[in-house]
């Protein structure tokens, strides 16, 4: 069974730097070697929710581990060695990756591009509708063609910027454990995700605007349809890592055959490695909070559910009122159910993960402490039998 919880940790240690619990450095070496190095001793790790790895956090007694873990861990050949020479680790809590990403040095592009997503993709919709529906003459093919040449318009930027920094030359976006060369033309999964969506999306809009009197519930059904795709996603992959269930396919950083990891700690890797411009850098340090922290693994997963259970519920829901009820009333209620319900899942989102991040680094202070002076006396203890 331990063999089997460790697939997933297996195939990506590669990619993953360790953290060393004294200096914070991620420079490739594991938990072990670095514990040597300070304190003459070594240790292994095993989380007691099955993940394990050569990153150890605080707190935890650990038997003598063999000589092997004692080897640095290598990018595998194709892919960038780059060490990571500032303290990556949270200041007050010793070997816990730290998440070098401040929003709010970003403020002004996350406030005007969440701005443009909203206007694009409800109030717009909804304003042109009912505006050009009762407030002029235009025939309703025309109405939706105005309509769908606004839709996508800033998603379609975004879009296709974000394609640009995943095929640089540079290779500073791409996923973890992707060769610069071969996988040039391979996107991120959020990426593909995206694609997919936005496929479905574009071509209902178009083919329900088409007849001469426009399909106008078909016409609000895109953004439904698209909760439920990621609401269907992230139930199902939250299901594949509590199983522990083999990836079909490559999952941003996660290689094919490794453990299918939550789909929330994917897109937050994704977005804020590419859209954000936090780069390799950051996928290396989420990915090392996620195998580090158990606490953090457990806040992903309940977010994973939560997003997950909402999205679908909420996309559902939205679907059986359009077929219910006028269509008139239809169309601005499927294009403003996702902004509410976005918007309460943020807010729940935004309280939720800070408290729980407060008490991750509690628990990892707390932890830490007992942990070092264990140490100290173990090694008190070695140096007087070598002496006697």
């Amino acid at each position: 069974m331990a063999d089997k919880a460790s697939t997933y940790e297996l195939e990506r240690k590669e990619d993953l730097p360790s953290a060393c619990p004294s200096s914070g450095h991620l420079e490739g070496e594991t938990f072990a070697t670095t514990t040597r190095h300070h304190h003459g001793l070594g240790h292994g790790h095993r989380h007691h929710d099955g993940h394990t790895n050569g990153l150890a956090p605080p707190g935890h007694t650990q038997p003598r581990s063999s000589a092997s873990s004692a080897t640095a861990v290598n990018m595998p050949a194709g892919v960038d060695n780059i060490r990571l020479d500032t303290v990556p680790t949270v200041e007050d809590t010793p070997g816990l990756p730290r998440l070098k990403y401040n929003m709010m040095d970003y403020k002004w592009k996350l406030i005007i591009v969440s701005s443009l997503l909203v206007i694009e993709s409800s109030l717009l919709p909804i304003a042109l509708f009912y505006g050009l529906w009762y407030g002029t003459s235009l025939r309703h093919g025309i109405v939706f063609a105005i309509i769908t040449a606004f839709f996508g318009l800033v998603t379609g930027i975004e879009f296709g910027l974000r394609s640009l920094k995943l095929i640089l030359p540079r290779d500073e976006y791409r996923p973890l454990g992707t060769d610069p060369v071969k996988d040039r033309w391979k996107f991120d999964f959020t990426h593909m995700t995206l694609s997919f969506g936005y496929t479905y999306m574009t071509g209902i809009l178009i083919g329900a605007s088409i007849p001469h009197e426009p399909i106008v519930k078909p016409l609000a059904m895109p953004v439904p349809l698209f909760f439920i795709q990621m609401g269907l996603q992230l139930l199902w992959t939250g299901w594949a890592n509590k199983k522990h269930k083999k990836a079909p396919c490559r999952i941003s950083s996660v290689p094919k055959g490794g453990r299918v990891p939550p789909l929330v700690l994917t897109i937050v890797e994704d977005i804020v490695s590419v859209d954000g411009a936090g780069g390799k850098e950051y996928r290396r340090a989420i990915n090392a909070r996620y195998e580090v922290s158990k606490r953090f693994r457990e806040m992903i997963a309940r977010q994973n559910w939560f997003w997950g259970a909402g999205a679908l519920l909420d996309g559902a829901a939205t679907m059986i009122v359009i077929w219910t009820i006028p269509q008139e009333i239809a169309y601005g209620v499927a294009w403003a159910s996702p902004l509410i319900f976005s918007a309460i899942w943020t807010v729940i989102t935004v309280i939720w993960v800070r408290r729980d991040l407060r008490r991750e680094k509690a628990e990892w202070r707390a932890n830490a402490e007992p942990s070092l002076s264990n140490v100290d006396t173990t090694t008190q203890e070695m140096q007087q039998r070598s002496v006697v």
